[in-house]
């Protein structure tokens, strides 16, 4: 790999769980062409509930295959700002309202939209993680169609270069399911065909792998590898992330980490994808 590709493409993992904010045009913050959003811890009451929606809403909006997280921001994410609030109990239910502010990485405002949901007082009172995820899921469908572009689940090919998506090799956790599925998300959003499918046709593979050191002193070392391949095996080139973690936090549900390694991965791939690109028909 040229040395020139290796500085651009070889950036540490995020850190999203880290208090220090992230340095202003950070390239591992930048995005390009994706709709990312931020969520701002959300306003109001009951706590124990608002405490919680900004996860779950974070969860519910990657369910929806746009990358989201309550614990990292990104340059040129958009914005969304909650807040909550109880009407009075009528039968033993409440019902809360949840009213969402989107706004574009520029600040201004898209517009706001409003949830409603009854549930128990109780459980509104206790943050009951299943009033929380309805709440969230049905905030999250309405808010949608605000940020995602039509296209079909599985891109046309047309002119684009078709990218299969292989899979990840040695992650922990669910990193062999969580990461693929980030990556092919964020991908989308670019000029790429992308191919899930083994067996359908496609010019360039991409698959990583994954190394995570033993622990020391609280920390594991985590090397990414991701590899862009024409379909004959021949090598186009990587790009590297690596990156100090605490212990253990891959074991599990790899979360928001999985995206925010994307994101930081996309602009590399993006170049080497760009030098394997098939070049158009009819032309000399």
């Amino acid at each position: 790999m040229a040395a020139a590709l290796a500085a651009a493409a070889c950036q540490p993992l995020p850190h999203p769980f880290a208090a220090d904010a992230p340095r202003p045009g950070s390239p591992i913050l930048t995005l390009r062409d994706s709709a990312s959003v931020t969520i701002a811890p959300v306003q109001g009451t009951p706590r124990a509930t608002a405490e919680k929606l900004g996860a779950a809403m974070a969860s519910a909006l990657q369910q929806l295959e746009i990358p989201a997280s309550d614990k990292a921001a990104s340059i040129g994410s958009y914005e969304l700002v909650g807040r909550i609030a109880a009407t009075p109990a009528s039968a033993g239910k409440t019902t809360l309202v949840a009213v969402w502010d989107l706004h574009e990485p520029s600040g201004l405002s898209l517009g706001e939209r409003t949830e409603r949901l009854e549930a128990p007082m109780r459980d509104w009172e206790e943050g009951a993680q299943g009033a929380v995820t309805r709440l969230a899921a049905a905030s999250a469908a309405r808010l949608a169609a605000m940020l995602q572009d039509e296209a079909p689940a599985e891109a046309e090919a047309g002119g684009q270069t078709r990218l299969l998506i292989s899979g990840v090799d040695g992650a922990p956790g669910d990193g062999t399911d969580s990461l693929p599925r980030a990556i092919t998300e964020i991908l989308r959003r670019q000029d790429i065909a992308i191919v899930t499918d083994p067996e359908a046709k496609a010019d360039l593979v991409l698959r990583a792998t994954v190394v995570v050191a033993k622990p020391k002193a609280g920390k594991q070392n985590v090397k990414i590898v991701w590899y862009v391949r024409r379909k004959d095996g021949g090598e186009i080139g990587t790009v590297d992330q690596e990156n100090d973690v605490p212990a253990g936090l891959l074991d599990g549900p790899w979360g928001d980490v999985a995206y925010m390694v994307a994101v930081s991965a996309q602009d590399g791939i993006v170049q080497l994808v760009a030098r394997g690109a098939v070049p158009p028909t009819g032309k000399s």
